[in-house]
């Protein structure tokens, strides 16, 4: 993919900070047993290696959200998914996209011509989901040359 003309779309906050709560929670189970424990030096070690876990997770999902999804006029490419299906193809051998739901939620499955299907799951991009959609639709309409009414 050309860098130039490439959209990138990236895991919403909310659900780096959703992880992250869940972190918080094992931080204060971490800071109970040292306590239980009269704070131990092994204990002490568990809260520190907890602690900066949680920190590690803040700087990794709340400052630079993990890379999702990526479309460009050549094709499109998903990152950091498990289970997503083709992991990037290119437009001339997409046959469909639909939107739909799935056990996680709202997708986007794009279907290649081959019968296999990317699933993108459009809650992890949270507010970005429609605009990532539309973007995917436009890329491949243009890769068809079909062109939107009204459009010169």
């Amino acid at each position: 993919m050309r860098s130039s003309d490439v959209r990138r779309y990236r895991w919403s906050r909310a659900h780096g900070l959703r992880i992250l709560g869940m972190v918080v929670v094992l931080l204060g189970a971490a800071w109970l047993l040292a306590a239980l424990t009269g704070f131990a030096a092994w204990s002490l070690v568990v809260l520190a290696v907890v602690a900066l876990v949680a920190l590690g997770g803040l700087l990794r999902l709340i400052v630079v959200p993990p890379l999702l999804l990526e479309v460009s006029a050549d094709g499109y490419r998903v990152h950091n998914l498990r289970g997503g299906g083709v992991r990037q193809a290119r437009w001339s051998e997409v046959d469909a996209v639909e939107g739909g739901g799935g056990a996680e939620g709202a997708v986007m499955a794009i279907t290649l011509r081959s019968g296999l299907v990317t699933q993108v799951p459009l809650g992890l991009l949270g507010e970005q989901a429609n605009t990532a959609e539309r973007e995917v639709h436009d890329r491949l309409n243009a890769a068809y040359g079909y062109r939107r009414l009204g459009d010169g």
